[in-house]
């Protein structure tokens, strides 16, 4: 198995060599993000065998081995298992839930592509995952050379972003597909225009963000949308200032949210807000005293949400400090809160040039993105384990936010 595993590797350094060779610039940071990338995979699964006591990325590798198993004797009923919502009785797989089946099934594939070895698998997860990283940090270094130090700390080597989005999990290729999903954004924003297998490779991201993280899509979406639907209004040279600009944003915004909340039950007003609150009461459950994110009152309301949120939102963003932490995880996980709340203070001086930026719908845009995954991912997630591991959804982008233009990113850099 050592040797399949070093075969796939090479197969590995093969692919990332001529995505190198096709670069201009960024050059001396490709092989050590790749590197670290693929370390954090391994490192993971390592994490998973010997440190938490459940391990899903174990069970989907199990689940989509016996998948394999059922290729090998009857490809027909694999091929037909793929294909619909049904599970055979032959199989006695152990998550049944469709996010979970859906990626057990593409598990499935890179196992029967591969040989069917975890580790393999692990680390093109990681590739999958480091490609379209790298993708959208090329992209925004070529839209904004000012921010090209913001871009490769944000979204290649934040640590706890790169350790939860490596190996066999969902938010590998969910967070793969969301960041090509931002540079096909990026593309339309600045051309108007995508060429038709960036088209392709953008539909099937979306498919996949939507298959394996809804919740992420589902704000992603409308913000995206109504972010390109203002420019193209702006763009017909009406002449709006910052505050109609946001009124026009928002107003938009109502359309693709309300197209949004028939998509999926779970974001329908009602249930959504039961939703938030039967899932906080089962993480508190779980938890351990003081090892989650306690709210006030919280009830199945519109008040009781947004009383919360300002709680919800600063422990999104910052929690747990490293004073909360109860582990060696959540110490190294305090540690990078801190420095993000530093350079967020930091970030607060600069945040009365907003007016000025050329392409400012887009840092609202990001916002009210961060803003809104965060509040309700940790309302929903509140223990601080789960919570570092959700939010690799929205701290990439925050972390992007705050370190551009930013005095104290300015003083480091020199």
């Amino acid at each position: 198995m050592d040797i399949l595993v070093a075969v796939h590797l090479c197969i590995i350094v093969t692919i990332a060599r001529q995505v190198y060779r096709r670069q201009a610039v960024l050059k001396e940071v490709f092989w050590p993000a790749l590197l670290v990338k693929l370390t954090s995979g391994v490192c993971l699964g390592l994490v998973y065998t010997y440190y938490y006591p459940v391990a899903d990325t174990f069970i989907y590798y199990d689940d989509a081995s016996q998948l394999v198993s059922l290729a090998r004797q009857n490809f027909a009923s694999y091929a037909e298992f793929l294909v619909s919502s049904g599970l055979p009785r032959s199989l006695q797989l152990t998550l049944h839930d469709p996010r979970a089946l859906f990626l057990t099934k593409i598990t499935s594939i890179v196992a029967l592509l591969t040989g069917g070895n975890y580790w393999t698998i692990n680390l093109y997860f990681s590739f999958i995952s480091f490609l379209a990283s790298w993708f959208l940090v090329r992209t925004l270094c070529h839209y904004f050379p000012g921010a090209r130090n913001a871009a490769v700390v944000a979204f290649l080597f934040l640590p706890s972003a790169v350790f939860w989005t490596s190996g066999l999990l969902k938010e590998s290729l969910a967070i793969a597909g969301l960041f090509y999903l931002c540079v096909i954004v990026l593309k339309l924003w600045f051309s108007g225009k995508v060429r038709w297998h960036h088209l392709v490779l953008g539909l099937l991201s979306l498919w996949f963000l939507w298959k394996l993280k809804y919740f992420y899509a589902g704000i992603f979406l409308p913000v995206a949308i109504a972010s390109l639907a203002c420019r193209a209004i702006i763009q017909r040279k009406y002449t709006m200032s910052a505050g109609m600009e946001l009124a026009v944003w928002l107003l938009i915004l109502i359309i693709p949210l309300a197209a949004v909340s028939f998509m999926h039950p779970n974001f329908q007003f009602n249930r959504l807000l039961h939703v938030i609150v039967m899932n906080n009461a089962a993480y508190v459950r779980q938890s351990n005293p003081g090892d989650f994110v306690q709210f006030y009152n919280l009830t199945a309301t519109l008040p009781g949400l947004l009383v919360n949120a300002p709680w919800a939102l600063f422990s999104g963003l910052f929690r747990p400090l490293f004073w909360e932490a109860t582990s060696l995880t959540q110490v190294i996980a305090g540690v990078e809160n801190i420095f993000l709340l530093l350079f967020f203070a930091g970030s607060l001086r600069g945040a009365r040039s907003y007016r000025k930026e050329p392409h400012r719908l887009l840092i609202l845009g990001l916002i009210v993105y961060v803003v809104l995954l965060s509040v309700f991912i940790t309302l929903s997630a509140p223990n601080f384990g789960t919570l570092s591991r959700y939010r690799v959804g929205y701290i990439s982008f925050f972390t992007f936010l705050i370190l551009c233009n930013n005095p104290l990113t300015k003083y480091v850099e020199r």
